[in-house]
């Protein structure tokens, strides 16, 4: 064991990983080392966002020349075999090895049966209760979308199934589809229970937002924890298969963010009989946690099949050819949204998108080389040091910096701040959220602010955490302004209304002028600056920058090197699963 642990380390193994290890190969006592090196790779892919640990790919992610592993994956599967602390799915034992070689803890290997077995058990259509009113519904929803009209095909999904999952990008109008749905559905049945939630707090206070805009008032979006009654006291929450949840339709918005074990408690606390919409953009960053359950379900084409486009073509004169070829569980479950209301496809933002998601590096530059709209800011800068960062980050916040250092009013201040923002793959180190910040605040200090105070006039602060009784929640973002009185407080922007909360009342929170791009998603800006460090990292990823870019409504200003861009761009991150495979296996 003391051999092991400094080639572990030495392959960059993390502490964690090593620790694990150490942890294993007491609990195996067989003398083999591959034990030990197969739980470090576990903990580490699991640190990085994956379910599991894929044999195959294992080596190729960490430099394990030091190390003692098996040229062939039987030989791997083999000596795995022979431990008692690995077991074969449907055994206890704090490693689960799959016939097709794949690893898990075994609480992340229950996670994703409970998760697959829920899905396969809601695969199914249900019978519209008024098929006449369904009729009558669709005949009244006009539109002048040319060919077809996912928004539509959508909808109907939703209510003919017991299981769906939409999803699109930003301004393809899921936020449009969960009002009509609410409408059909409550046409269908007005006494239906209906609950509406999402993974954070901010992506709920956004859907009630939308509900509270239309007929459907009385509806509250929760968070899914607070939903399923999960505190910190409480992990597995106060609903659960022994005690559901009192709802017939579940509509979850955001869904890209919900990790395999929160959709494990997810699926154990439905009724058998509910219905569950999903929501959300598979092309955007996963869950922070282990899984990605969304791109999982929509990582094949979409698939439909005769009686679905039947019924299409008879309500909305929709023609769709059914997919024909192998059968799946998700067949008429799944519908990609392809239309952008915000940008189109010949927008600088709409060709990056486009161009981000195939991993078109050519097309990527030719966009960004060739803008078709002038703006202030450069679409591409590749100086990186601090005065060329500053020099773009002061551009893009000039208008708010004037109206804090005059007499504009605090509603302006808190509209202005909201037109720009700088996103950050890295919260620390160079190039970072954090040094950002610094920046910002060391060059504001030099223009007379009072930068050096804790709380000072101008400063823009994020929420990270739920604070219910405050309502802010992970996300919102604030001000600290000096109110009529000439008292710092913080105040924030809802519904248009302007809510001060006391210093000693703010929840746990940071410095806003540049966040990370994890905590944008959700979030709209008119322009923005996306800032990728100079050196490589694993966080950098296709995902990752498609985030940030879809993000913005307007216009951007990417600041990052040809190499570090090229290789953002290349970088597919595609978290291991066994999800899809669980969910197909003898369909």
């Amino acid at each position: 064991m003391s051999e092991l642990m400094p080639s572990l380390r030495q392959a960059g193994f993390s502490e964690l990983a090593c620790q694990f290890a150490k942890f294993i190969q007491r609990l195996d006592k067989s003398g083999d080392d591959l034990i030990a090196i197969t739980a470090a790779l576990l903990s580490d892919a699991n640190t990085q966002g994956h379910v599991c640990l894929n044999l195959t790919q294992a080596a190729a992610n960490f430099s394990l020349d030091a190390l003692d592993l098996p040229e062939r994956d039987t030989d791997w599967v083999q000596r795995l075999q022979q431990s008692h602390v690995v077991g074969q799915a449907g055994d206890y034992a704090p490693l689960i090895l799959t016939d097709t070689g794949l690893v898990y803890l075994y609480r992340y290997w229950l996670d994703e049966q409970q998760v697959a077995t829920a899905i396969r058990q809601r695969c199914q259509s249900i019978d519209v209760v008024n098929p006449k009113q369904l009729q009558d519904d669709f005949a009244n929803w006009k539109s002048d979308i040319e060919g077809v009209d996912w928004q539509k095909v959508a909808v109907l999904m939703a209510l003919t199934r017991q299981f769906s999952v939409i999803s699109g990008g930003p301004g393809t109008g899921k936020t449009t589809i969960v009002l009509r749905l609410l409408q059909l559905l409550f046409n269908q049945d007005s006494s239906l229970r209906i609950a509406l939630a999402a993974p954070t707090g901010k992506a709920a206070a956004r859907l009630q937002q939308a509900v509270t805009d239309s007929d459907n008032q009385s509806l509250e979006a929760k968070t899914l924890h607070r939903l399923l009654g999960i505190t910190a006291n409480n992990d597995n929450g106060r609903y659960n298969s022994q005690h559901p949840l009192p709802l017939d339709v579940l509509i979850v918005d955001e869904a890209s963010m919900i990790d395999i074990s929160l959709m494990a408690k997810l699926m154990q606390a439905l009724p058998d009989k509910a219905r569950l919409i999903l929501l959300g953009d598979s092309q955007q960053l996963a869950s922070v946690e282990s899984g990605a359950v969304l791109a999982n379900l929509c990582s094949q084409d979409v698939q439909f099949s005769k009686e679905f486009t039947h019924t299409l073509n008879e309500l909305m004169d929709i023609s769709l050819e059914s997919v024909s070829g192998k059968p799946s569980i998700l067949t008429d479950s799944v519908v990609t949204l392809k239309h952008s209301y915000r940008f189109d496809q010949y927008s600088d933002i709409g060709r990056l998108a486009s161009a981000i998601q195939s991993g078109d590096q050519q097309q990527v530059y030719t966009a960004l080389s060739f803008p078709q709209l002038a703006t202030e800011l450069p679409l591409w800068q590749q100086q990186l040091d601090s005065v060329s960062i500053q020099t773009q980050v002061f551009k893009g916040y000039q208008p708010y910096f004037d109206a804090i250092t005059s007499s504009v009013d605090t509603l302006e201040c808190l509209k202005l701040f909201e037109q720009y923002r700088v996103l950050c793959a890295l919260k620390q180190g160079p190039q970072s959220v954090a040094s950002v910040n610094e920046l910002i605040e060391r060059t504001l200090q030099r223009q007379g602010w009072r930068t050096n105070h804790y709380f000072y006039h101008g400063r823009p602060i994020m929420v990270i955490q739920n604070d219910y009784r405050q309502r802010l929640f992970n996300g919102d973002t604030g001000l600290i302004l000096n109110d009529e009185a000439g008292q710092l407080r913080a105040c924030f922007l809802f519904e248009n209304t302007i809510r001060w909360v006391d210093l000693t009342r703010l929840p746990a929170h940071e410095t806003a002028f540049a966040i990370s791009i994890h905590k944008s998603q959700g979030s709209e800006f008119d322009t923005a600056s996306i800032l990728l460090p100079e050196e490589s990292s694993r966080i950098l990823n296709r995902e990752l920058l498609y985030t940030a870019i879809t993000r913005v409504r307007k216009s951007l200003n990417i600041i990052a090197t040809e190499n570090i861009l090229k290789h953002t761009i290349f970088n597919y991150y595609q978290r291991e699963s066994g999800l899809r495979e669980q969910l197909e296996k003898g369909y």
